[in-house]
């Protein structure tokens, strides 16, 4: 999905998130990982693991520390929109956001 089919803007931003879902040979597996990109609606990042798209799974993004102690992940579920390789060989993954939407805090105008 190209940058002017998505709904929303993303932000480059590095975040702490944990996925579980199941690979293309049906295998579940939990990964931890960092974002490259978050917005309202979805997020995208780097996998390990081969997913199917159209496949969903459990997201939860660790936000940044502002002062809160012990602030609780957000917690989603995603589908994967797309997967593809980078040139320098590594997975990313575009997931679209099919639970609740994360809470952005910038301006999120085209």
């Amino acid at each position: 999905m190209d940058n002017e089919q998505r709904r929303q803007h993303r932000i480059g931003v590095s975040l702490e998130v944990r996925i579980r879902g199941k690979n293309v040979g049906g295998t579940e597996f939990t990964e931890s990982t960092q974002s490259t990109d978050v917005s309202r609606g979805g997020c995208s990042f780097p996998c390990t693991h081969d997913v199917p798209v159209g496949s969903e799974m459990d997201i939860e993004i660790y936000r940044r520390n502002t002062g809160s102690f012990g602030q609780a992940p957000f917690l989603t579920r995603g589908q994967v929109m797309r997967q593809y390789t980078t040139d320098d060989g590594a997975k990313m993954i575009g997931i679209r956001f099919i639970g609740p939407q994360f809470p952005t805090y910038s301006s999120e105008g085209a």
